[in-house]
């Protein structure tokens, strides 16, 4: 069932769907993810307390609103705290009851990003507890009219704040103040008049660039709206809200600023899950006439996750001709060229996940497994505990659509961007011509392939395409760094900057931009302090090519890489070894004479690219 709405007596509920009785989620969770509650007063300020000895930089934090902040400044420090590990968290608050002089200020600070959060009293005065300014019928036009103005500036302010750092805001939470002439049931045209500006202005911050809005109709759901007004704190000290109202819009802020990394991959069962029924047994079915129509909207699902990038794998244990028979079903909503790989045996169903997960070259951190048996769940958890599982409750059609929700969360990004429609077909090594291991071999295959590589300069904001590599590539990584919006912006802007993004296509189509490097040239110097490559596009010999355009483009003598081994990046670490005689050094420096000694055949053009 849905998260049940926060009382004034409870702390809060999720920032996600949780799943109904019937169904079972388990797998790690990392400190960005929604814990389940918002947090208590006294749970916060251990989390401040015990972060004071943190040895990390200090991630400064701008919060605008009009209020008091009083506890809310307190949960959105500790919700970005918990989310930050190694870094101590500071928040900036604006002015009191000014809005728009709080974004002014917020934008001159040196910041890695803002909260904002916009009440009905921030669009006009009026419509505040602490302002006896007038409730007469004559001044209600004049209400909306200087509350549309409002609105303008906002938007132009939060603009300008969204072109220095990350912003996440909120609209108008609390119930409007009885300012109209008509009773509570009925509404009035000022009322709609003020919630259609409001719409207005959350769909304006939307469309903006670097700028994230909390979702009303899950903060609704979370908590409801009927709970959220504190009269009296609001007209003591000027803090409007109740403390679980708080703690829950600080959950959902700071998780917008630091999202939690979205699942790449999901594996699914067939039997009771994509549709009803045991195929091969019976018939099977997912539509209202048999009452199974909740496997539909799981199949309409799983395809919109794959049309977003999503890896969409098949384990099932039946034959493989009687499976392939089911998923050739003209009414199936689920594409069966958006299924790679389909694993039909009778093997344990974590012999297939091992397979599948091979086949994509991630992790089990990185992958949800669905399927209806607690039993197999277990099986598959048993052998990898990493991986998130989820049973598919079949038969109570709410629990199904909870599932779907939380699904929804875990895959969920804030934008798509071109390569996410090309992940699921590109990854499928099936669609590439097998290569046999041997450098010849590989040789042979590579100059048949009409590569190509274009370098692109790294776009901020707005671009989070070279942030979102940085921050999930694991094996191709060389250090594990991992980075905030405003710690990124900081790197690419400083002086000396060289960052790169490398976009790839060959003649089996397109990857679109599989990496990014980030360092500092001083003359013939170059220090690489990151660089990651896609997994999509290993066996290419690109990061050969990469260091032998850099060494052309700027006539280097020499590049020296911030390398630090971690649990994950064994690739990234066999390369470097490749390049060095001897143990691995901990700043691994590569001459360019060094480099053209070791450097293989390659058969990479570049294309003609504004270059930086």
């Amino acid at each position: 069932m849905p998260p049940r709405p926060a009382s004034d007596g409870a702390a809060g509920t999720a920032c996600g769907p949780r799943s109904s009785s019937s169904s079972t989620a388990t797998g790690t969770r990392d400190d960005r993810t929604p814990r389940g509650r918002g947090m208590t007063v006294s749970e916060a300020l251990a989390v401040m307390h015990a972060a004071r000895a943190a040895s990390g930089r200090v991630a400064r934090y701008a919060l605008v609103c009009g209020a008091t902040p009083v506890h809310l400044g307190t949960f959105v420090a500790a919700e970005l705290q918990r989310r930050l590990a190694d870094t101590r968290v500071e928040i900036v608050n604006g002015p009191y009851g000014d809005v728009l002089g709080g974004l002014e200020q917020a934008a001159r600070i040196d910041g890695d990003g803002a909260v904002v959060v916009v009440e009905w009293s921030d669009l006009d005065r009026r419509l505040g507890l602490r302002d006896a300014a007038g409730w007469r019928p004559g001044d209600l036009p004049d209400v909306v009219t200087n509350a549309a103005w409002a609105c303008d500036a906002i938007v132009a302010g939060v603009g300008r704040l969204a072109d220095r750092m990350p912003v996440a805001i909120s609209g108008p939470t609390l119930p409007l103040p009885p300012v109209a002439f008509t009773p509570g049931w009925m509404a009035s045209t000022v009322a709609v008049d003020l919630r259609r500006l409001a719409a207005d202005l959350a769909a304006r911050h939307a469309h903006l660039a670097g700028v994230r809005v909390v979702e009303s109709q899950r903060l609704d759901t979370l908590s409801a709206p009927g709970t959220r007004l504190d009269v009296r704190s609001w007209l003591t000290i000027g803090f409007p809200y109740r403390r679980p109202h708080a703690a829950i819009l600080g959950e959902l802020l700071a998780q917008l600023l630091v999202p939690t990394a979205p699942k790449k991959g999901l594996i699914t069962d067939l039997d009771d899950t994509v549709w009803r029924g045991v195929l091969g047994e019976a018939s099977v079915s997912w539509d209202l006439d048999h009452r199974s129509h909740a496997h539909a909207l799981y199949q309409q699902l799983l395809a919109a996750l794959a049309d977003a990038g999503v890896l969409i794998g098949v384990v099932c244990k039946a034959d493989a001709t009687t499976v392939e028979a089911g998923l050739a079903a003209r009414d199936l909503l689920l594409p069966r060229e958006r299924l790679f790989p389909v694993e039909a045996h009778w093997e344990p169903k974590s012999v297939s996940v091992e397979r599948i997960l091979r086949a994509w070259n991630i992790d089990a951190a990185s992958v949800v497994f669905v399927d209806d048996s607690p039993a197999e769940l277990a099986e598959v958890q048993s052998v990898y505990p990493d991986l998130t599982a989820l049973r598919f409750p079949t038969g109570d059609d709410a629990g199904v659509y909870a599932l779907l929700e939380e699904l929804r969360d875990l895959f969920g990004k804030p934008r798509l961007v071109p390569e996410d429609g090309l992940r699921a077909p590109t990854t499928a090594t099936g669609a590439l011509p097998p290569v046999a291991s041997g450098a010849d071999r590989l040789d042979a295959f590579l100059a048949r392939a009409e590569q190509e590589l274009t370098v692109l300069p790294v776009a901020t904001p707005g671009d989070g395409r070279a942030l979102e590599l940085v921050n999930k590539t694991n094996q191709f990584n060389l250090n594990g760094r991992r980075y905030t919006d405003g710690e990124w912006r900081a790197l690419v802007e400083r002086d000396g900057s060289v960052a790169l993004v490398l976009a790839y296509r060959e003649r089996y189509g397109p990857l679109g931009r599989i990496s990014v490097l980030a360092g500092r040239r001083a003359g013939a110097h170059l220090t690489v302090d990151t660089w990651v490559l896609s997994c999509r596009a290993f066996s290419r010999r690109i990061e050969w090519a990469t260091l032998a355009w850099l060494f052309d483009r700027w006539h280097l003598s020499d590049i020296t890489f911030a390398y630090a081994p971690t649990p994950k990046n064994h690739l990234a670490t066999g390369f470097l070894q490749e390049l060095v005689d001897g143990a691995l050094p901990a700043a691994p420096r590569v001459s360019a004479a060094a480099f053209a000694a070791r450097k293989p055949a390659l058969s990479i053009r570049w294309s003609a690219a504004e270059c930086p």
